[in-house]
């Protein structure tokens, strides 16, 4: 690969990361923030020679921070949250545990998109925080590593490769590409419908309640919220695009299959299978070039589990295979 081709897969293997921490998030799967601290820290240590280590097991007066390497003096905190008040919370626990005496200079990675912020600084007299140079993203990683050596680049890709498992990118079915034209839909901005959504049809009370009881208020409420940005204009796009209703059935049994197929690699966990369905999803939109938002392929995905066309039940299943017999 030459230098553009392996800063593509580079962002593709971190963005796929920082898609899998913020559907994990979603679903309270918190486990997955304890496994990205270790990997960044393997990751910086390859990339940037340092000497990182994970210092929350070893270290009590560390609360605010995640890795460090007191050699260059440096401290990270690996997070997934943006929010100013995060910083402020991490600055300050810096600054009350002394932890500016061990280490000159603090850096907040966020595993998602950092926000930009009007404030440039927090601390005191006793230490600086610069929010513009020490809160970095995945963009910021991928610039950073973008200046590295040839070699090094090479090395850095392996290594993502290796260790997310990110697959090479495919040729696309026809019915994913029809999913993709209808999140891209649903994510024009311009729509006349965007805003418009109101939720009048009832929950399938079977499938949320008792398939997924343990996240079935999460769901019922992320379904809300989504409807309505999106719930119209799904409407709208089914019944006015030129994307046909025997496409759109189409693509409802594509989900059907695909979903009961993950479902059986995840040992008929659907909270895990959900999680993967969701992320492979997402990484696919991005990797594909697609102008779509986070938000709306999420939704896309959550209504067609409401409408059970993502792990029907089992009793679906079994009719469909008794007309199909």
């Amino acid at each position: 690969m030459n230098r553009q081709e392996l800063q593509k897969s580079i962002i593709s293997s971190l963005s796929w990361l920082s898609i899998q921490v913020d559907i994990s998030n979603k679903l309270n799967l918190t486990d997955i923030n304890v496994h990205a601290e270790n990997f960044y820290r393997d990751l910086l240590n390859l990339a940037f020679g340092y000497n990182f280590i994970n210092i929350n097991s070893i270290d009590g007066n560390a609360a605010a921070i995640d890795l460090g390497d007191e050699n260059e003096r440096i401290a990270i905190q690996v997070t997934s949250t943006s929010a100013l008040a995060k910083s402020r919370h991490t600055v300050s626990k810096f600054i009350e545990k002394e932890l500016y005496l061990k280490y000159d200079k603090l850096i907040i990675l966020n595993i998602a998109k950092k926000e930009k912020h009007k404030l440039k600084e927090l601390g005191n007299e006793n230490f600086i925080f610069k929010i513009t140079d020490c809160v970095w993203d995945v963009g910021d990683l991928c610039a950073k590593i973008n200046n590295l050596d040839l070699k090094n680049i090479e090395f850095i890709n392996e290594f993502l490769n290796d260790q997310l498992h990110v697959k090479p990118k495919e040729k696309l079915a026809r019915n994913v590409e029809t999913i993709l034209k209808i999140v891209e839909l649903l994510s024009d901005e311009n729509h006349p419908a965007i805003g418009e959504g109101f939720l009048d049809e009832p929950f399938p009370q079977e499938k949320i309640n008792k398939r997924f009881a343990d996240h079935a208020e999460f769901l019922k409420r992320e379904y809300i919220e989504l409807y309505r940005d999106y719930g119209a204009v799904l409407d709208a796009v089914e019944k006015n695009s030129d994307i046909s209703p025997v496409k759109i059935r189409r693509v409802a049994q594509h989900l059907r299959v695909t979903s009961d197929k993950v479902l059986t690699e995840c040992g008929g966990d659907p909270t895990t299978a959900l999680q993967k369905m969701l992320s492979d999803f997402l990484l696919l939109i991005q990797s594909n070039g697609f102008e779509a938002d986070t938000g709306a392929a999420y939704f896309y995905i959550i209504k067609q589990l409401i409408k059970c066309n993502v792990f029907p039940n089992k009793e679906v299943r079994d009719e469909q295979f008794i007309h199909q017999g």
